[in-house]
């Protein structure tokens, strides 16, 4: 019989007992080269394994893992992996009719491997009928099928197959086989360390014809990621779990550099990924616009971007994909995998801060855009994305309009406070002269920019302060270039806080408190978020805080309500964080102020919040800023039994490669400990 002959009746016939055959393949005959076989060609099937047209759905989800001590269930997986094995067996008889001018040695080798493939696949058969279930029982999907048969040569089969679905089957197989010990399934679990084995030969087969066909001036990573077209991409190459085999791999052949690249490299392969960027400056670059000038960052400002940009990771999830400066280097980011973060795709912006020309992201679908703050240059960078946004949501304008700006404005936030009967008011003032008028009728004062961040921009004035030298000088720049600042009155404060929510379109949505630590200035230092948010707090500011102060933050209250209207208004949708404070007035009682800022952006507090998620129940957690003096103390971080942080601290950006800022995690059992 001739391979071609073989091929054929593998791939087209619509029988399983002929697909899966055995033949000496030492007999079969490789004749001299002829046609290839039609580009449009399906595999034959019997009618309760045809494969869905394509363009239609193209996944099976796979059962519950926690549910395989079920012969049904268990059943039920096999037959989703012994259609994997009959897609590979027909794609490679697709090779051997596709290619028929490939290398002799090549084609012998594929011969060799598909018929591994026809027993795997009698393998699973076999164990599903003892489970009850037979091969055509469930649907099946034709995604291996469309995203290998399109291959126009050798080395993209190589690098499609065997380096990638075969290569992650270096870690399913695996990591089943131990599923199916712990239930007990002895016979499955043989079945798949056994076709462990054969995939480290198969995955060892392909990267040798990958690494004879590549261009010879590149690494094996950088040949394959250039190699793999989307939909596919690196990360189709690994198993959905935190680790990766590594010792596979290294059995494989693959080298150390390769694997660790891998390691954490990230790609949505399912979930449309939601688009994050950072932007700290939003209010600065609005003040900017404010005073009819074009916005240039600072030095300084630059410089705490390309150090903390890495803390959008943190809000990601594993499918989403973070738009970034600089690339963070491979040995971090292998450190927070190792820590159990789940990294999103990374996505390098040019030396403009734009999305470059030929990213495939530009082409990609988008679930929503992430950005910490909707600002001028977060507006600019993400409307080439527009178009792929779902539905109503590709106009720029519904993120990123003049109400939009007016949220980030001090005063959208004091007039809230004001209609609400905030016990504190802030007066707006155009004048220099009304300015002075109103620090004189208070003891002790602060002078607000209206756009401002993190605690830039007050200047606080003290009983025996006047309005003059650098104070006078700085309010007077204010006023001249953004027209207005507030006075307020400067409290004694017994606690800061912050509560965090989502705006969504059945309005917002709380999402948990948040302690906020300032310096003497009311400027950002550190968030902290327990298990109790009054825990460990003398006991009547405690009761206050229970009794009077957090009713006030719930979802059906009046402020809540406010501030839903005014982010309505414009159209608003994102996260939004509420600060506020509890301070002691001239009789000593404690007081609430319900409203000093509304921050509708991401808030370190945001950060700290979704941090907590990776604490361990009943644990605290502090995530602080700090200006780096010299190199980082060294840093260790305790994890559970489950994988959660337990104690100890770690940089969340890499402290040997920070130029000023380092972000750091702390973590305690006891809350006192980070207080």
């Amino acid at each position: 019989m001739k391979i071609s002959e073989f091929a054929r009746r593998v791939l087209l016939a619509d029988s399983l007992e002929e697909k899966l055959e055995f033949v000496d393949v030492a007999a079969l005959i490789d004749e001299e080269c002829g046609r290839a076989i039609e580009a449009s060609v399906e595999p034959g099937r019997p009618v309760e394994l045809k494969m869905r047209l394509k363009g239609g759905e193209h996944s099976l989800a796979k059962p519950n893992i926690t549910e395989v001590s079920d012969d049904e269930e268990r059943g039920r997986l096999l037959h989703f992996f012994a259609n994997h094995e009959l897609l590979a067996t027909e794609l490679m008889a697709l090779v051997l009719l596709k290619f028929p001018d490939a290398p002799g040695e090549f084609r012998q080798g594929v011969l060799r491997t598909l018929k591994e493939e026809q027993r795997h696949t009698r393998w699973y058969i076999e164990r599903m009928k003892e489970c009850g279930v037979k091969f055509g029982d469930f649907p099946v999907s034709r995604y291996f099928w469309d995203m290998v048969a399109t291959m126009e040569t050798p080395l993209d089969y190589v690098t499609r197959l065997s380096l990638t679905f075969e290569q992650a089957n270096l870690d399913y197989s695996l990591q089943y086989a131990g599923i199916m010990e712990e239930a007990g399934d002895s016979k499955s679990a043989a079945i798949l360390n056994q076709i462990y084995k054969d995939e480290i030969r198969h995955v060892n087969y392909g990267l040798k014809w990958f690494r004879r066909w590549k261009k010879a001036d590149e690494d094996d990573w950088t040949a394959f990621k250039r190699g793999l077209s989307f939909p596919l991409s690196p990360r189709r190459a690994k198993g959905s779990g935190p680790k990766i085999n590594r010792e596979g791999r290294l059995a494989a052949g693959l080298d150390e550099d390769f694997i660790s690249e891998l390691e954490v490299f990230e790609r949505s392969v399912g979930r449309t990924p939601n688009m994050f960027c950072f932007c700290p400056d939003a209010e600065d670059a609005m003040s900017a616009n404010v005073e009819g000038k074009g916005y240039h960052r600072s030095k300084t400002m630059q410089g705490l971007i390309q150090d903390l940009e890495i803390l959008s990771i943190f809000l990601a999830r594993r499918d989403d994909v973070v738009l970034m400066q600089r690339q963070p280097e491979r040995k971090h980011l292998e450190k927070l995998r190792r820590a159990g973060f789940d990294l999103p795709e990374i996505e390098l912006l040019d030396k403009s801060g734009e999305i470059k020309a030929d990213s495939f992201i530009r082409e990609r679908k988008i679930n929503a855009f992430r950005p910490w703050a909707w600002c001028p240059s977060s507006a600019r960078m993400m409307s080439p994305l527009a178009k792929n946004l779902p539905g109503d949501e590709r106009k720029m304008n519904s993120f990123w309009n003049e109400g939009v700006r007016s949220l980030f404005n001090k005063s959208f936030g004091a007039g809230i406070a004001e209609e609400r009967g905030d016990s504190v008011s802030s007066v707006l003032c155009r004048s220099l002269d009304a300015v002075e008028a109103e620090l004189r009728c208070l003891y002790q004062a602060v002078v607000k920019t209206p756009f401002g961040a993190s605690g830039r921009g007050l200047n606080i004035i003290g009983s025996s302060d006047t309005l003059d030298g650098s104070i006078r000088r700085q309010v007077e720049r204010v006023l001249e270039k953004q027209g207005e600042v507030l006075v307020e009155p400067w409290l004694t404060r017994e606690l800061d806080f912050s509560v965090q929510y989502e705006m969504e379109d059945a309005g917002l949505r709380k999402l948990g408190l948040v302690r906020l630590e300032n310096n003497s200035r009311g400027q950002f230092r550190a968030c902290v978020v327990g298990t109790k948010f009054c825990q460990g707090m003398p006991t009547e500011l405690a009761r206050f805080l229970m009794e009077k102060a957090l009713p006030v933050y719930e979802e059906e209250g009046r402020l809540v309500r406010l501030i839903e209207e005014g982010l309505n208004e414009v159209g608003y949708r994102g996260p939004v964080g509420v600060d506020a404070f509890v301070y002691r007035d001239e009789k000593g009682e404690l007081c609430l102020r319900q409203l000093c800022e509304v921050n509708p952006r991401y808030t370190m507090g945001r950060l700290t919040l979704e941090l907590s998620k990776r604490v361990a129940p009943g644990h605290a957690v502090k995530f602080e800023i700090l200006k780096k003096q010299s190199e980082p103390e060294s840093e260790v971080i305790e994890l559970d039994q489950k994988g959660f942080f337990c104690r100890g601290r770690m940089c969340l950006n890499d402290g040997g490669k920070v130029g000023g800022f380092l972000a750091q995690l702390k973590v305690s059992k006891r809350l006192d400990d980070l207080i």
